[in-house]
């Protein structure tokens, strides 16, 4: 199977005014990655499998199955699992604040939430370098359209969906905030 394979990564132009940051309550131009379509769990083996993987289909499906399978119930159990170039999974929780160390409880748990951190191999940088940027002009010639402040970033005019776009620092969500660089996905905290 190819490795080394540069993906071209549509991007398209969006206007918004974020409510944070240097740039705060100014009206900028950002570009925002265009997700073509979500590939489903047998659209993805079918892929492995037709890029010539010795593997059938079913044993495709078979693996990958019983892997999620185990990385949930390895994760719930408290265990980092790193899963080689992909990334390090483990779980993390987001709990309400108690005045004392004993009033804390699972029920002051809110929730809890699935972290990946990323590899050297699949970095934020070692991903631009492995990608082509092509403008996605579908909303217009210039391929322009607004964002109001804080909406979502959910469909094309053609149907398709979109997903990402950050304001400086950001990880993904119209405003900007979140971790720097965007190398995990964390949610939570104290506040949630």
């Amino acid at each position: 199977m190819a490795n080394n394979t540069k993906g071209t990564l549509k991007y398209r132009k969006v206007k918004r005014t974020p409510p944070l940051g240097e740039n705060a309550g100014k009206e900028k131009w950002y570009a925002t990655v265009v997700t073509d379509r979500e590939l489903s769990f047998e659209d993805f083996v079918n892929h492995i499998s037709d890029h010539g993987s010795p593997y059938s289909r079913g044993c495709i499906n078979g693996v990958l199955t019983d892997a999620l399978d185990c990385l949930q119930e390895l994760i719930l159990d408290g265990k980092s699992v790193r899963l080689g170039d992909l990334g390090l999974f483990s779980i993390g929780m987001a709990s309400k604040a108690e005045e004392t160390a004993k009033d804390v409880s699972a029920q002051s748990i809110k929730k809890v939430h699935l972290i990946v951190r990323n590899t050297r191999t699949w970095s934020n940088s070692e991903l631009s370098k492995k990608c082509k940027l092509k403008e996605y002009d579908a909303f217009g010639t210039d391929g322009t359209q607004t964002d109001s402040p804080g909406s979502g970033d959910n469909g094309g005019a053609d149907g398709s969906g979109t997903t990402g776009g950050t304001t400086p620092g950001g990880t993904g969500n119209p405003g900007g905030t979140g971790n720097p660089g965007g190398s995990e996905s964390t949610g939570g905290g104290d506040g949630e």
